[in-house]
Parts: C-alpha cells; sequence; structure tokens
C-alpha cells in the first residue's frame, strides 16, 4: 500500500508522518506559552491578594505585588494596567470562589428561606476558617463590593423567590440592604476580633428573625449541619495561603 506526500511550490516534499510530528510540536509550544501567562497572571493575583488584604484597597500596591511575585513592572503591565484594575481581578476571582463553594449547596434546596440560611451560615463560616479571606473582604468599600462580588448574587435570587412566596415581611430592596449589611458587617467583625464558634449562627437568626421568619423555625434552621468547606485546589486563595505558610516555614528555618 503507498502512502503520498505533500509536495509545495518550493519542491520540498514532506512525509505525512513527518507532517504530524511539526504540528504537535506547534500545539505543544503554544499549550505551554499559555500555561505559562496563566501561571504568571495566578501568582500576580496570589501576590495581590495578600497585599491588599493587609493595606486596602486604596494602597498603591503595584510595586509591592511585583516584588512579592517575583516578576518585573514590565510583566506586570503585560496583565494589568492600573491598581484598579488589579484590584477588580483578585474580588472577581474571590467572587467566583465563593459563588462555586456556596450556591452549589443552595441549590440543593427548593425553600428560599433554607437557602438564605444556608448561604448567609457558610459564607460567614469560610471568613472564620480563612483569615486572609475575611481581611479582604472586611477592606472593600461598597462600590466595589456591589459591583464585582457576584458571590453575593445568590441572595438577590432567592430574596426575590422568598418576597414571591410571601415568606418574607419586607419589600425587596429592604431585605437584601437588611441581608447584605449584615453579612458584610459580620465580615468585618470576623476580621477584626476573635468571635464565638457559634457567631455565624447567631447573626444568621437575626437576619430571619429581621426578614419576618418565625422565631421557631428560623432557629431550627440555624441549628442544621452544614457540610464542610472545601476550597478547590487552583483555588486563588487556597494557593496563597499555602504559599504564606511556605514563607514562614522557610523564615523559621533560615
Amino acid at each position: 500500500m503507498s502512502i503520498d506526500v505533500l509536495t509545495y511550490n518550493e519542491g520540498i516534499t514532506i512525509h505525512p508522518f513527518e507532517r504530524m510530528k511539526i504540528e504537535p510540536q506547534e500545539n505543544h509550544r503554544t499549550r505551554v506559552g499559555a500555561q505559562r501567562r496563566e501561571k504568571a497572571r495566578a501568582r500576580l493575583l496570589e501576590s495581590a491578594l495578600l497585599v491588599f488584604a493587609n493595606k486596602g484597597p486604596e494602597a498603591a500596591v503595584i510595586d509591592e505585588v511585583i516584588s512579592l511575585a517575583g516578576m518585573s513592572r514590565g510583566s506586570f503591565y503585560n496583565y494589568f494596567r492600573t491598581n484598579e484594575e488589579l484590584l477588580e481581578a483578585v474580588a472577581e476571582e474571590i467572587s467566583n470562589e465563593l459563588l462555586n463553594l456556596i450556591d452549589p449547596v443552595v441549590l440543593l434546596h427548593d425553600d428560599p428561606v433554607v437557602r438564605i440560611t444556608c448561604g448567609c451560615r457558610l459564607l460567614l463560616h469560610a471568613v472564620r476558617e480563612y483569615s486572609l479571606l475575611g481581611a479582604f473582604l472586611s477592606r472593600l468599600h461598597w462600590p466595589t463590593l456591589g459591583k464585582s462580588l457576584h458571590g453575593i448574587a445568590f441572595l438577590a435570587r432567592d430574596i426575590e423567590m422568598g418576597i414571591a412566596q410571601e415568606k418574607f415581611s419586607c419589600t425587596r430592596r429592604i431585605a437584601f440592604d437588611l441581608v447584605v449589611g449584615a453579612m458584610f458587617g459580620a465580615v468585618n467583625s470576623l476580621a477584626e476580633e476573635r468571635s464565638k464558634p457559634d457567631y455565624p449562627e447567631a447573626m444568621v437568626l437575626v437576619v430571619l428573625r429581621g426578614l419576618g421568619v418565625e422565631k421557631r423555625l428560623a432557629s431550627r434552621l440555624v441549628a442544621t449541619p452544614l457540610p464542610p468547606i472545601a476550597l478547590d485546589d487552583q483555588s486563588i486563595l487556597r494557593r496563597t495561603l499555602e504559599r504564606t505558610r511556605m514563607r514562614v516555614g522557610l523564615a523559621e528555618k533560615s
């Protein structure tokens, strides 16, 4: 059986097997380049998360971020143009992680009261478990918070559902402001001071009562066991915490 060859105008003949070798090499180089850029961007985001958590969103952090990431200023500007753009990228990453952490559990339930109870408790317990998360969220002001944290979108969805089903005794605007305001006030408290283990449940109980949920039902819902909080291996929060632990470990050894 004969195998055809490819002949170009220049008179160069390429056997099909040789062509198969060339194409995977090109794909490999493209793939490696994309992975390198993705890793560099992730390193910048992880470094920025640490700096923003310590200094707040108004701080000019670019010099500290590139130093912590071990990258040049020129490399930084390949990914982000301004301090504000960097902050928005970090907030979006954190927002997506919160959504991925909370919403799959919330959506296991049909009742909007149960959903809000579950989502709010998971958020506050995540902040208690991961202090870096609380430090970052507590430093965001409302305009940035509202625009960037899509992870709180489930609240608006479930509040709408609760009002439609007449589960809450207030308007949508009041319900949303009550829940979001209470949650991020609680985030600030958890970030700034030591709290009792049941603080998330106590706070969510008050929120439910404010929405008009009957006391006995609210008490039962906040006592329902929650699944363990587990961050994805690729989570920016998890990677940043691991980097911090490694740095502390190296400093202790030196």
